[in-house]
């Protein structure tokens, strides 16, 4: 160190290291104790196209489990184990705003908040999503974000309120996470109502493998397949659709081997 240092550098010296490593510190502890995060399907509050929007209740939360699943800070909890849970629990759609079931689930969970909510369908061709982050330990509401848009800009609201919810929940994100939720291909917005509904098939399939009714899964799997490939073409080659399509062949697949 040079002697002739004044002290005063020194101390500006030192504050810089100690910035830089206090800085480091809270990365490493967000990137090592990740926020453990499950998000609850969302209402349907639509003014128009209200039945035929309904699948989004599920798809919407499947969309933001997709893209929240990308920030290292966050565990989010997997939809399946959402709807094994929503199986299990008899729950209704008002189940999902109540303190009490809230609180219930973030405890099954392992959860310490939760993501709720509801979207309306607009006159011309508008969108709005309402999010609330609510604490499973007092029932609270801990912040609300919400979302306008065009239906074609859908994906590009999904992300930019997921980059909200971030904010909200006091994460940082890195420069690769930002780009992520930057980066948008945006399809029609048929194409992801498609997709909510063929999560809805997928659950029946799963359903009936789980009561061993292995034909019936297997049909089930085969129909959401379809949907998912046609979801795909329709949203602007929306990846997860292709994936969720792939899996589905796995799935039937799988049941036909074994019945032969």
């Amino acid at each position: 160190m040079n002697k002739h240092l004044p002290r005063g550098g020194i101390w500006r010296l030192i504050s810089m290291v100690l910035l830089v490593y206090f800085s480091a510190a809270d990365a490493f502890g967000q990137a090592t104790n990740p926020q453990t995060i499950g998000i609850l399907y969302f209402e349907n509050n639509s003014v128009v196209d209200k039945d035929k929007l309904d699948p989004l209740k599920k798809g919407l939360a499947d969309m933001l489990i997709t893209e929240m699943s990308k920030i290292k800070s966050l565990r989010v909890v997997e939809r399946q184990r959402i709807q094994s849970l929503v199986e299990e629990l008899n729950l209704g759609e008002m189940d999902l705003v109540d303190k009490d079931t809230v609180q219930k689930m973030g405890k099954l969970l392992d959860a310490k908040v939760l993501l709720l909510g509801g979207f309306s369908n607009l006159f011309g061709d508008k969108l709005r999503i309402d999010a609330r982050i609510v604490s499973t330990e007092s029932g609270l509401t801990l912040k609300e974000e919400e979302e306008t848009g065009d239906l074609d800009e859908f994906l590009t609201m999904v992300k930019s309120l997921v980059k909200k919810v971030s904010n909200g929940l006091d994460i940082k994100l890195s420069k690769v996470e930002e780009d992520q939720l930057e980066s948008t291909k945006d399809g029609k917005f048929d194409g992801y109502v498609t997709y909510a509904q063929g999560l809805n098939l997928e659950d029946n399939g799963h359903k009936f493998e789980k009561e061993g009714k292995s034909a019936d899964a297997a049909a089930m799997y085969d129909s959401a397949r379809l949907i998912f490939q046609k979801a795909w073409n329709e949203s602007n080659d929306y990846e997860p659709a292709k994936q969720k399509a792939e899996e589905m062949a796995a799935l039937a697949g799988k049941i036909k081997k074994e019945k032969k």
